[in-house]
């Protein structure tokens, strides 16, 4: 029995209204895996990370995983013949996890010419994106018969995860959790998107793989270097400039997540949810030329990193979490959609960077020939969610509009993504 994190508490509350949360990962081989290895390597995967062997139960006073008595069998499928590889793919996709029934992980097998697909998912509700990429490493590893490349940590909690800070961090910290108190005030009065992306009566989530090749990246970091930003700044900068065409007046609000684990006191893998949600609010007068507009946001970034902002987004949460029973955290979190979220959504686009994969995924070798990130499966957003990470010297964004948005919201939101970065 695992105690559910507060992250987790608001992750699952928020299900009913933004979708199931699935994060899915799709390898392309040119070989094929057995059953029998499939399975080990998902033993090990859950041995390594006991949360994945387990389901979501609620409960009045605290919400827990508790172990699945199913066979791990139950959690691995073959598809030896299959009829469309992306239509299978899709649909794979589409198909909910049941967290309160089985694992919130899954890895599905799709024969694929000679090799194979493989499509690993799990439940955001489990893992954020950085978690994911450690299940994957994990994974990967048992199948080579390789070492991960950092220890494996089953642990969960935010303190194990900000285990590098100290106590005269304390003053720091007091006063970044009064100032990101604040946020959704500022949120709330930056720029509204009034021009929308094109809606459409599908009932279906749909998404799209960008890649921003070799030498395009080297340009864009070469820009970054100028004027002392990072990529990651770069694609903030872009979504700002989207973001000054879809609005008429006031400042622009573009969100991210931040990955808690830099804190951590040394290197390790861990499946847990500690990424902070993060806003960078960027001047309309800033949003010009691309060197401005990114050093503009640059400093906002920089200003955050030298800060705790990142911890100090989970305080306030895991207090009331502490002190609260979990029943109703989960109100709470259902009362706040329409006060915090849904304002940030009109607003802001979102944005998550997963960052390298090269090392995570360096077990497969040259047998992986492509890599993409479908999800999180989201629903009830009416503009796409961006996903970025860096594989191969290319940077790949994935974009996934919800259901309710036409395909073609991919459509422009590529373009303008590549007129953002230009």
């Amino acid at each position: 029995m695992i105690p559910a994190q507060i992250a987790d508490v608001g992750l699952f509350a928020s299900m009913e209204r933004y979708g199931d949360l699935t994060i899915h990962a799709v390898l392309d081989l040119r070989r094929c895996f057995a059953r029998g290895d499939l399975e080990r390597a998902m033993e090990a995967v859950i041995r390594a990370f006991p949360v994945l062997g387990s389901r979501y139960a609620p409960g009045f006073w605290r919400d827990y995983w508790l172990p699945v008595d199913l066979p791990v069998s139950e959690s691995v499928h073959m598809v030896d013949e299959p009829g469309d590889l992306e239509g299978d793919t899709a649909a794979w996709v589409r198909r909910a996890l049941r967290l309160t029934e089985e694992r919130p992980l899954r890895l599905v097998s799709l024969a694929r010419g000679q090799g194979s697909r493989l499509l690993l998912s799990v439940s955001h509700v489990a893992v954020d994106g950085a978690g994911m990429a450690a299940v994957g490493h994990v994974l990967a590893a048992e199948l080579y018969g390789s070492v991960p490349s950092a220890p494996v940590d089953a642990r969960r909690t935010l303190t194990s995860a900000l285990d590098g800070l100290r106590w005269y961090h304390l003053p720091v910290l007091a006063r970044d959790v009064i100032l990101s108190s604040l946020l959704p005030v500022r949120i709330f009065f930056a720029a509204v998107r009034e021009l929308h992306f094109t809606a459409g009566p599908t009932g279906e989530a749909s998404w799209r793989h960008v890649t921003i090749g070799a030498l395009e990246l080297e340009r864009l970091k070469a820009l970054c270097r100028t004027v002392d930003a990072t990529v990651n700044d770069a694609l903030l900068a872009a979504l700002a400039r989207i973001s000054v065409g879809r609005s008429r007046r006031g400042r622009l609000a573009v969100i991210y997540t931040m990955d808690l684990r830099r804190y951590a006191g040394a290197p390790r893998l861990t499946a847990a949810n500690t990424s902070s949600v993060m806003s960078v609010i960027v001047p309309r007068a800033a949003v010009s030329e691309p060197a401005v507009t990114l050093r503009a946001v640059a400093r906002l970034t920089a200003r955050q990193r030298r800060s705790l902002a990142g911890p100090a987004f989970f305080v306030m949460p895991t207090v009331l979490g502490l002190a609260a029973p979990h029943s109703w955290v989960r109100r709470v979190v259902r009362w706040a959609h329409p006060l915090f979220i849904e304002p940030s959504l009109r607003r802001g686009l979102v944005f998550t960077n997963v960052g390298r994969l090269d090392e995570g995924l360096s077990a497969f070798g040259a047998d992986l020939e492509r890599v993409s990130i479908v999800g999180p499966n989201v629903a009830g957003v009416n503009a796409p969610v961006v996903v970025a990470f860096g594989y191969r010297g290319e940077l790949h964004l994935q974009l996934f509009a919800a259901p309710g948005l036409a395909e073609a919201a991919l459509d422009e939101l590529e373009t303008e993504l590549r007129a953002g970065l230009a």
